[in-house]
């Protein structure tokens, strides 16, 4: 998949309004069903340095793959992942210096323009769930996400981006660390709290993942198809 992924993708000639340091830009394994978190640990460590070795790439471990824990906000802080450097609201291409300012835990210091650099985690599970504001002002998305951030002094747990979404709309991109705490349904709440003050509608947020159920659901029929 990876391979596939360098072929098709020049990060080079590649735009958006979302964020990216890499065209394989995060790998997160989650142990699900019986497995434990050392396990999903070891997994991401060895893809780790397949990786950075196979395609000569930096790679940076997080969470439970780091020696220390290190959180992947962290890492993409150092390495300028929230700054957009095309018209103040977008990422496009490489814009970072060649020469990695944090040195990788596999692979060279020196980025391909063209692959960018790949993030390796390992974390109990975690769910993206995204929130779309009915306003075009990425200004006023930005200020709400802020504020529903444990960073910006909101909900604990919760990593937020102010995002355009479409034509018509931004939306709150949240990664919810500890589901089980800090779910979907009160993220949804407290945007919708902040919007109304902004004077502005909000639409039901979406998952962008499946749940731990449905993957492992998934797994057992591919095994059962292919026995």
């Amino acid at each position: 998949m990876v391979a596939a992924a360098y072929d098709a993708i020049n990060l080079e000639h590649h735009s958006g309004a979302h964020p990216r340091l890499g065209v394989v830009d995060d790998i997160l394994i989650h142990p699900l069903a019986r497995a434990s978190l050392d396990e999903a640990s070891w997994l991401a460590k060895k893809v780790a340095a397949d990786i950075g070795n196979r395609f000569q790439v930096p790679v940076y471990l997080y969470a439970a793959a780091h020696p220390m824990g290190k959180a992947l906000d962290t890492i993409r802080r150092e390495l300028g992942y929230y700054r957009p450097n095309f018209r103040g609201i977008q990422w496009a291409g490489w814009a970072q210096p060649e020469q990695v300012p944090v040195k990788p835990d596999e692979g060279p210091e020196v980025v391909s323009r063209a692959r960018g650099v790949v993030m390796i985690g390992a974390h109990k599970w975690v769910a993206m769930y995204n929130i779309p504001i009915m306003s075009t002002d990425l200004s006023v998305a930005r200020r709400i996400a802020q504020r529903v951030s444990a960073r910006g002094g909101g909900l604990p747990t919760v990593q937020t981006l102010g995002l355009f979404h479409g034509e018509d709309s931004t939306e709150i991109a949240c990664i919810l660390l500890e589901p089980n705490q800090i779910g979907a349904d009160r993220v949804q709440n407290h945007v919708e709290t902040l919007a109304s003050q902004e004077s502005l509608d909000v639409e039901k947020g979406y998952f962008t993942d499946l749940s731990p159920e449905m993957i492992i659901e998934r797994y057992m029929k591919l095994i059962s198809s292919s026995s």
